[in-house]
């Protein structure tokens, strides 16, 4: 399956440069009208079973499904935004909008489950119960397996252009993924003749759903406020400063992530008895490199040994 996930992906990217805003863009589009078209036919169906069957969870299974319809709708409104470059007013470019679409998707996530709670709570104190069908426990299956599906491809796809949005949505795939599992034991219990299993498999969808628009929301905030970057990218940053010919040391090197583009300001040390001329040269190397490498703006201050 995996590999089968990364041909996809790479069929996708075609090998081009997956950095560069336009990319991103129509990287972002494809995955937000595939969760789109997905979401809307797995959603009448859920709607369709569950009011006929009298579901709890189905129905609320169903509406958690059609919220990923108006939260990917957002992901590709977030993308257009996102991909414009710099301007007077936002000369760092509109990248951290993507951030804002993560913290939109986590309050829809977050308002679906208390919904969720309210109607289970309702059911539960008028002893509402469901009429046991197969076809409840098709179509929850056949969820499950398909939101699987979109959760692998858009996560794939958010990790490839390193997209907030995209990731959060595909957790929101995983979630209704999750949830449909639950359906599909409420529903199983159900047909079994274990009634009170419906009202409260829609709990633990709610849950469940509630904690990951927590979870969600919690990591949007920490990229809006900054966080420090990985070990690994620093890392990086400093072994293709290093290779530069003249460059002997690195420090006070910072990275400000603002989503599509970055900011990187950082020292280096060069000979004492370099010229003005030479350490231009070597600074001018070094942030030719590191533009080119890690698709950012880099502003370098050159120390003497």
């Amino acid at each position: 399956m995996k590999k089968l996930d990364r041909a996809v992906i790479k069929a996708l990217a075609g090998g081009r440069d997956t950095s560069l805003p336009r990319e991103r863009l129509r990287l972002g589009y494809i995955a937000g009208w595939v969760s789109i078209t997905g979401n809307a036919v797995l959603a009448l169906l859920k709607l369709i079973i569950g009011l006929t069957s009298g579901s709890a969870s189905m129905t609320a299974n169903a509406v958690h499904t059609a919220s990923d319809i108006v939260t990917s709708a957002v992901v590709i409104i977030g993308f257009k935004i996102s991909s414009k470059g710099p301007d007077q007013k936002h000369p760092h470019g509109h990248g951290r909008v993507e951030y804002l679409v993560g913290l939109v998707v986590a309050v829809a996530l977050i308002g679906v489950g208390g919904g969720i709670v309210w109607d289970a709570c309702r059911r539960l104190a008028g002893g509402t119960t469901m009429q046991p069908s197969l076809a409840a426990i098709i179509v929850a299956l056949g969820s499950v397996l398909i939101k699987e599906l979109m959760y692998r491809f858009a996560g794939n796809l958010g990790r490839l252009i390193e997209s907030e949005a995209l990731i959060a949505d595909a957790w929101h795939h995983r979630s209704d993924a999750f949830t449909s599992l639950l359906v599909l034991v409420a529903v199983g219990g159900s047909y079994s003749g274990i009634g009170w299993i419906d009202p409260v498999g829609a709990f633990v969808v709610a849950g469940f759903i509630v904690h990951t628009g927590i979870e969600i929301a919690r990591q949007a905030c920490d990229k809006l406020i900054g966080t420090t970057p990985s070990a690994d990218l620093l890392g990086s940053i400093e072994k293709e400063t290093l290779a530069v010919e003249g460059v002997l040391d690195v420090h006070d090197l910072e990275v400000h992530d603002y989503g599509v583009h970055k900011s990187v300001t950082l020292h280096i040390k060069v000979s004492g008895g370099a010229s003005f001329t030479r350490a231009h040269q070597i600074t001018h190397l070094v942030q030719e490199r590191l533009e080119e490498k890690f698709n950012c703006r880099v502003i370098v201050h050159p120390d003497p040994e």
